[in-house]
């Protein structure tokens, strides 16, 4: 045998070992991608259910939180409308409508939401306008009775006698008031019409 003969043996066995590496190669990457498809597929899935727990938009750091998050067993709480987070001398933070989770072992509570401060003079200054509104409602409500009793007092008849018809009318267009009214203030004054408007609307 020559060293050519040799040497394009040994070229052919070399390239039959490279063309059956790359077979085995290209099989096996073939197989490593449908694997590597199939996790993506499973992981869409995952993000998927994560990003349908809740309805509002989610930041693409929360999702991920969420996946590792899910691997821990954690049991969602129902019926959570509102967390607050309170804190000495800072001001409360406040999550409205928030995914809350549990540990299983411990009392350990997580929560995703939008979190908001509020600052407890603008809250108690709010409370304090709601309790005037409320208080002002009241003393309305109060005024009202008190009228509807004056009105009552004034649907009673009173003697007119002793006063001039054109006086009362002039005293009720005066001082905007009703006819007892105008009879008793004109009575009290001697029928002076002047002092009886005065007192009418003074």
């Amino acid at each position: 045998m020559t060293v050519r003969e040799t040497t394009s043996k040994a070229q052919n066995n070399q390239h039959l070992s490279l063309d059956s590496y790359q077979k085995t190669t290209l099989a096996d990457i073939e197989n490593k991608t449908a694997s590597i498809e199939e996790i993506h597929s499973d992981e869409s899935d995952n993000e998927q259910q994560v990003a349908s727990a809740s309805s509002r938009v989610q930041s693409r750091g929360e999702i991920k939180a969420r996946k590792a998050l899910s691997k821990l067993g954690l049991q969602k709480v129902k019926g959570v409308t509102r967390v607050t987070v309170r804190r000495s001398g800072a001001p409360i933070l406040a999550i409205a409508q928030p995914d809350v989770f549990r540990s299983l072992n411990s009392d350990t509570y997580i929560v995703f939401g939008e979190g908001q401060t509020e600052d407890m003079n603008s809250l108690q200054s709010q409370l304090q306008a709601a309790q005037e509104v409320l208080k002002d409602a009241g003393e309305g409500a109060a005024a009202g009775a008190e009228a509807d009793a004056e009105v009552a007092e004034d649907d009673e008849e009173v003697d007119e006698e002793g006063v001039s018809k054109e006086d009362i009318e002039l005293v009720m267009n005066q001082a905007n008031t009703t006819r007892s009214k105008a009879v008793k203030a004109l009575k009290a004054h001697n029928n002076d019409i002047v002092n009886a408007i005065m007192e009418l609307t003074m």
